[in-house]
Order: structure tokens, then C-alpha cells, then sequence
């Protein structure tokens, strides 16, 4: 699914997506026109464009949609979908397709695999980063998904905080590539939150794999969060993901 508001960085979002081969993959092209209640504020009206996905991009179907409604409620319809991807409008904090409160929803609790798109041009290398956790290894199982990931470029990284146990996370994300090579590992020392980025920057990396922990408010004050981190510049696109803790999906 394609959250489109007809903003340049949609149209960013929609180069990315023009640049991969989709076979087999249905294409949901969503552009919520966002109503309030009475009282509250209105924000700027969502714009439709007509999007058509040329016959490369091999989507088996591409349907478009213009709902209203509050975005968030909109996108938890989507929570089946394999995959959703948003633009992002701002540098140096967590702004997306919509702004304040709907993008940090996006990143910290929504039931599907998000793709942030910082850039429109095709993926070239991917770093996907594991911990052990399961919020990465729903990312990293995201991004093998795709139709096109055998195709890319990736390193495996991962970063020994002494919080990590850096051999059981390389282990678990090992047996993930069942049937397919295992990429390079690269071992980082550090905080994630700055080494990450840096490796990033460094290498010229398109997309970044990780999961969040979904944190919010004070507790992404008082420890961080290396998506944040990562959204404060456009290196790279993001795929996150994030496992709630009843056991459901959430970006």
C-alpha cells in the first residue's frame, strides 16, 4: 500500500516504488482526505494525482482509493498488507506523509511493515540490522519478502553495545537466509544510535532493515531511538517494523 498525499515527497516515495520490480505484489494506492471534529484545527487536504504504474513494475493489479477519515483509523484497515510505504516530508525529526501526531503513530504502532522513502531512486545495498530481537527479525523477514531482494546488494550489521548478544543475534538472522547466501556481516562497537548512522553515511547506504521497540514520549526522550537517529538526515530509506506486545505486527 501506497499512502500518497500528492506532496513531493509522495512523489519521492513513488519513484522508490517505480524502481523495483513487483511481481506478483498488488498495488492499493491510498490518498486519505483527512477530516477533524468540529473545533479542532484543519490541516492541509491530501491531493489526489493519478498515479500509473507502467507495465515494468509487473504489479498484478493497481487500484486507487481517496477515503476520509483520520488517517490513523484509515491505515489500521491495512493492517494484512505486506508492505506500506509513506514519504517524508522534513529533515531532523519524525515527519512523514502526515504531520505531528499520525507519523509518530506510523513509526511506533501501526500492524504492517513500513517503508520510509528519504529518496526516490532504485535500491542498490541494503544494511539490515539485527539484534536478537523481534522486532528486527520482522523487518529483516519484511525485507526478504520483497520480489526483488535476491537482486540487492546487503550486508548484515550489527552492533555490540554490551547489551547485544551479537552471536545468538547473528545466528537467528543466519537461519532466515535458509536457501539463500548470507550476506557479509559487519560488527559494529558502540552506541546504535550513532554508530549506525555513521556506517550508513559512510557507505552510501539505500535502505536500512531495523526494528523499533515503539517507544514513546518520555522514554524516547530519556533513551533515544536509532530510527530517529536515522530520520535527522536522507541517507538512506527505512524499513521498520515492530512486534506489539500481544503478539500482533506493527510498524
Amino acid at each position: 500500500m501506497f499512502a500518497d498525499d500528492g506532496a513531493p515527497a509522495a512523489d519521492a516515495a513513488w519513484s522508490w516504488i517505480a524502481g523495483h520490480d513487483w511481481q506478483g505484489w498488488r498495488l492499493e494506492i491510498v490518498t486519505v482526505h483527512e477530516t477533524l471534529p468540529p473545533g479542532d484545527a484543519p490541516i492541509r487536504a491530501a491531493r489526489h494525482v493519478e498515479r500509473v504504474a507502467p507495465a515494468e513494475m509487473r504489479f498484478v493489479s493497481c487500484d486507487h482509493v481517496d477515503p476520509r477519515g483520520d488517517p490513523r483509523v484509515v491505515l489500521l484497515g491495512y493492517h494484512g498488507a505486506s508492505l506500506v510505504v509513506v514519504g517524508s516530508h522534513h529533515r531532523g525529526h519524525l515527519a512523514g506523509l502526515w504531520a505531528g501526531s499520525t507519523t509518530e503513530w506510523l513509526i511506533v504502532g501501526t500492524p504492517f511493515p513500513l517503508l520510509v522513502a528519504r529518496h526516490g531512486h532504485r535500491t542498490r545495498s541494503v544494511a539490515i540490522c539485527v539484534d536478537g530481537s523481534i522486532h528486527a527479525h520482522r523487518a529483516m523477514e519484511a525485507y526478504l519478502s520483497l520480489p526483488w531482494s535476491a537482486q540487492v546488494t546487503a550486508h548484515v550489521l550489527t552492533v555490540d553495545d554490551g547489551t547485544v548478544d551479537v552471536e545468538q543475534a547473528l545466528a537467528r538472522a543466519t537461519a532466515a537466509f535458509a536457501g539463500r547466501p548470507v550476506p557479509p556481516v559487519t560488527r559494529l562497537v558502540g552506541a546504535a544510535k550513532r554508530v549506525i548512522p555513521d556506517y550508513v553515511r559512510d557507505n552510501q547506504v539505500d535502505l536500512v532493515v531495523l526494528g523499533t521497540r515503539g517507544l514513546t514520549g518520555l522514554k524516547r526522550m530519556a533513551v533515544g531511538s536509532t530510527v530517529s537517529a536515522l530520520l535527522k538526515d536522507d541517507a538512506a530509506n527505512l524499513l521498520i517494523a515492530h512486534v506489539v506486545d500481544d503478539g500482533t505486527e506493527g510498524a
